[in-house]
């Protein structure tokens, strides 16, 4: 996982709120020395740009594959198919109806082979309506399926399309790799038409604060000091922080406060004396271990309030 900045930084000019992390310079290779244009370093910079720039950014870190949808002209081009076939529907009623009338061709609807292969002038007529309209339904169901299909992913982490937008605008990164209309695609204007092919999320509330929030701003005052850029891009100042090890260490601390909330509470109750006290902290504790229960885990309500009520009685 890319790791977020904390700066404010806009892309293509629309004033957007950056989510990349960077290392300020510090392991950017040759050690302390300005990048000079014929030297490795900047040939190395220079190696990828525009669509294989972008192109592999995105198959290195999936959550950074983020696409337009285009929800609206996806709608027009099956409006439009449905109409065209709605017409056709309607024209092969009529010739179905002309068949009918005719003593030669009555027996159409009911026989398939006399329907499709006569050799008698006009009556192929309704077949050949049948087979263009075959391969414009056939059309039609693939588009349904896959409009079907992009509905069902969901949209882009902020976190990481911020992220996308930052490297966009990077002189050291995307350096505006696009230069036609298509670098608007990221934009704020279309950020609810945006996809992502894999997205990015979290178990619970608790781990999405960690990951997005806590840890950008430890790599700012820490982080950055240790932490070499990813491989593939050493002048990009890109930091890499594996997200299954920030997961055990969100669920290491989530361990930890769910088993010393019960001990402490028994432990303060203890030396209260006051019954009326006793009774406001009792309250207090349990509604903590409710509220930790909604950010710390998956739980379903009736197993909240179900634990919740565990937790009281052992008070």
């Amino acid at each position: 996982m890319p790791t977020p900045s904390c700066e404010k930084r806009g892309v293509g000019g629309q004033g957007a709120s950056s989510a990349s992390l960077f290392l300020q310079g510090r392991f950017r290779p040759p050690y302390g020395k300005r990048q000079v244009k014929g030297t490795w370093a900047w040939k190395l910079m220079s190696m990828m740009e525009g669509y294989p720039a972008i192109a592999q950014i995105m198959s290195n870190h999936d959550e950074l594959a983020i696409f337009r949808r285009f929800r609206e002209l996806n709608m027009l081009n099956l409006l439009y198919s449905q109409a065209e076939i709605i017409h056709l529907e309607a024209e092969l009623k009529s010739l179905r109806e002309v068949d009918k009338s005719h003593p030669e061709r009555d027996f159409h609807h009911r026989d398939w082979w006399s329907l499709a292969y006569s050799q008698e002038d006009g009556n192929k007529e309704q077949w050949q309506k049948v087979l263009e309209i075959r391969k414009k339904l056939e059309a039609y169901n693939n588009r349904l399926a896959q409009q079907v299909f992009l509905t069902r992913l969901e949209a882009p982490n902020p976190y990481d399309l911020a992220f996308l937008r930052d490297w966009f605008e990077r002189p050291n990164m995307g350096n505006f790799p696009l230069r036609g209309p298509d670098q608007e695609a990221w934009n704020k204007e279309s950020e609810t038409d945006l996809l992502a092919i894999r997205r990015r999320s979290h178990e619970d509330p608790f781990s999405s604060w960690f990951i997005d929030t806590v840890i950008p701003k430890f790599h700012r005052v820490f982080g950055s000091r240790i932490k070499k850029p990813i491989p593939e891009a050493p002048l990009s100042e890109i930091a890499h922080y594996p997200e299954k090890a920030l997961l055990t260490a969100v669920n290491i601390l989530g361990t930890l406060i769910a088993s010393l909330l019960p001990i402490s509470s028994i432990i303060i109750l203890y030396f209260i004396t006051n019954t009326v006290v006793q009774l406001g902290v009792a309250v207090a504790f349990t509604a903590t271990f409710s509220i930790c229960l909604i950010l710390l885990t998956q739980a379903k309500r009736i197993e909240i309030f179900a634990a919740t009520s565990a937790f009281a009685a052992v008070q």
